[in-house]
């Protein structure tokens, strides 16, 4: 569901960009720094522990900040505001509203009725602009420059994930055998939300944004780099190369038994 599918890229993004921001601030600690009390933080654990037992998690998934509700959210903004997040947002209370009404579009019964044309627009409009002003901040940090997009999320079929704030070559430590297909879905967005291509190293640039690469005998090394990039429709690019964001996947490759 396209409404369902905007309020989850955007509340995926928004806990990214917490965690990235209070880690590089506060440390590796930072839950014990963040302002929010122990006892809360360990309800959070909980989820995650049972959620584990639940399911096998994904490789790179597991990551605590996916388990705090939306009310710690408001708290770990406010109570961090100084910083990244006035730098990205502007207005606390702006963004504190905004949350809210996408909290109560997250309940699976709301999206299931029939919304009314404005109320469609508010949450594609709220969605959107979160991930424009993250993104906006993040190509400011990391390009020096802001109106080029990012690279949001990466998830490989063997469940390996980078999200902002890993190293940009992700090292997954696994082997791969000759003849295997591997898919890579990619979250971007550009500030402007123009369109985006997305291609892997080597191939040709594509709109959709589910990648695949046939691994073959041309291939095998110890540490073989997939090199997944995106690019707006600008004449200009954030690199020489002539793409706006890059992200590397290494596996060790070998031959089929």
């Amino acid at each position: 569901m396209e409404l369902a599918r905007a309020i989850k890229d955007a509340e995926n993004s928004l806990r990214d960009f917490i965690e990235y921001s209070l880690e590089k601030n506060l440390g590796a600690e930072w839950t014990s720094k963040c302002g929010i009390p122990s006892a809360k933080i360990d309800v959070w654990r909980e989820k995650k522990a049972q959620r584990e037992v639940d399911s096998i998690p994904n490789k790179g998934e597991e990551r605590l900040i996916y388990y705090a509700p939306f009310q710690d959210l408001f708290d770990l903004i406010s109570e961090n505001w100084i910083g990244d997040f006035q730098s990205a947002f502007t207005e606390r209370d702006r963004l504190i509203t905004f949350l809210k009404i996408l909290e109560d579009y997250r309940d699976p019964q709301m999206l299931r009725r029939e919304l009314f044309v404005y109320q469609k627009h508010l949450i594609l409009g709220i969605t959107g602009e979160i991930r424009a002003k993250i993104t906006a901040y993040r190509s400011l940090l990391e390009v020096g420059k802001e109106g080029y997009p990012r690279i949001e999320y990466i998830k490989d079929s063997l469940g390996n994930i980078w999200v902002p704030g890993k190293p940009r070559r992700l090292k997954t430590n696994l082997i791969v055998r000759t003849g295997t297909t591997l898919e890579f879905i990619v979250q971007a967005t550009d500030p402007e939300e123009l369109p985006l291509e997305y291609k892997i190293h080597g191939q040709k640039w594509q709109s959709g944004n589910i990648l695949f690469f046939e691994v073959a005998e041309k291939h095998v090394q110890k540490q073989a780099q997939i090199n997944i990039t995106i690019r707006s429709s600008r004449k200009f690019h954030a690199y020489p190369l002539g793409y706006d964001d890059r992200v590397v996947f290494e596996y060790q490759i070998v031959p089929k038994e």
